[in-house]
């Protein structure tokens, strides 16, 4: 390669050619620490980058689950000794509508009707404080009057407010709803979720009583992330329970 007939045209020749080598040698060396540190540092990224996606969704699936609850408390006159009462008046006071659970202090729930802006319940005996809680995520309350009833005014001193508040809580029914969503239009709740494209996930959720209940399998042939949350739930009777949430992101 270096074959000239001039001694120092040979030497220069050759020291180009070795500084040449010795340049791509260098750039070799350097691509391929390059790529080491890639494959090294890559893992590490794809797995933050799941476990942000997995917390964000966390978040988001708690926050659609999730309604606000109108809770009353209502004090009756010790004096008052029928069984049923009637609240004149009740839901114009109140603003709650015309889904609505009543309960006693033990948290019993009560038989009630609704007619107009009154509310009939009927007590186990001469109970003095009910506990009245609507949402648009319980059953809608049985419309009618009940018979023999007392009618209470709050302006008379039949029946006092205590407190009436509004709080936002996870409510069961709306679990099941985003796991039959899920199950009907997968695709379109990612979408309400904000799950990216290439990213996919699941869901599932346990009971109080330890049963639980999930989305349909899917086939998985990488690493999932998981994350299961403890919550606190309203059950379709307004009863506060607590339970797990399980979300997989991969």
């Amino acid at each position: 390669m270096c074959f000239l007939e001039d001694k120092m045209k040979r030497k220069v020749s050759c020291l180009g050619v070795v500084s040449h080598v010795g340049v791509v040698l260098s750039f070799v060396i350097f691509v391929t620490f390059i790529i080491f540190v890639y494959i090294m540092v890559r893992p590490a990224v794809g797995a933050e980058n799941k476990q942000n996606l997995l917390d964000n969704l966390k978040d988001r699936v708690i926050e659609k689950s999730s309604a606000e609850l109108l809770g009353a408390s209502v004090l009756i006159d010790k004096d008052v000794l029928q069984s049923c009462v009637q609240l004149n008046d009740f839901f114009n006071k109140t603003e709650i509508g015309n889904r609505t659970i009543v309960k006693n202090d033990a948290g019993e729930v009560l038989n009630a009707k609704i007619s107009g802006q009154d509310l009939f319940v009927e007590r186990n005996g001469n109970e003095i404080f009910l506990k009245i809680y609507g949402s648009e995520e319980l059953d809608i309350t049985e419309t009618g009057t009940i018979s023999p009833c007392e009618q209470l005014n709050e302006e008379s001193g039949g029946y006092v407010f205590g407190l009436v508040r509004t709080e936002k809580n996870v409510f069961e029914k709306r679990i099941i709803q985003l796991i039959e969503d899920y199950n009907d239009n997968y695709e379109s709740l990612k979408e309400e979720l904000n799950v990216a494209p290439g990213n996919e996930f699941r869901l599932g959720f346990t009971y109080a009583n330890g049963t639980s209940i999930s989305t349909e399998e899917k086939e998985v042939l990488v690493s999932v992330f998981v994350n299961e949350v403890p919550i606190q739930y309203l059950s379709r009777y307004a009863d506060r329970e607590l339970g797990s949430l399980n979300v997989g992101v991969w």
